[in-house]
């Protein structure tokens, strides 16, 4: 299910979808066309507001490719149920364990 297929079975044209964002029409407008992509505040209010997730937003659910499951979907869906400033609050913390605790690249690869 995409962005377009959301907002048209919430019965919203582009621009009332705009609104109820604070957006530009445009701007939605590329959202959902698929040529530029919300910032990840921008995507989890969407997904707030249409009670789905950010996967399914932007069909990254679908089709033959890999699915988000395990700790990842655990941790997708806990960032969904913040609030905005919980989601602020989480990503400045997820930033700092990362630079914190980077990747180990295995052995002999480059």
């Amino acid at each position: 299910m995409s962005l377009k297929d959301l907002r048209q079975r919430s019965g919203l044209t582009q621009k009332e979808a705009a609104n109820v964002f604070g957006l530009k029409y445009r701007t939605y407008q590329n959202y959902e066309l698929g040529n530029t992509s919300p910032d990840m505040d921008t995507a989890a209010e969407f997904a707030r507001y249409f009670k789905c997730t950010i996967g399914e937003l932007f069909d990254l659910e679908e089709g033959d490719g890999e699915q988000i499951g395990g700790p990842d979907r655990e941790l997708l869906n806990l960032f969904n149920s913040m609030s905005k400033d919980g989601q602020k609050a989480l990503m400045a913390t997820a930033k700092g364990l990362a630079e914190t605790f980077p990747l180990e690249k295995e052995s002999g690869m480059r």
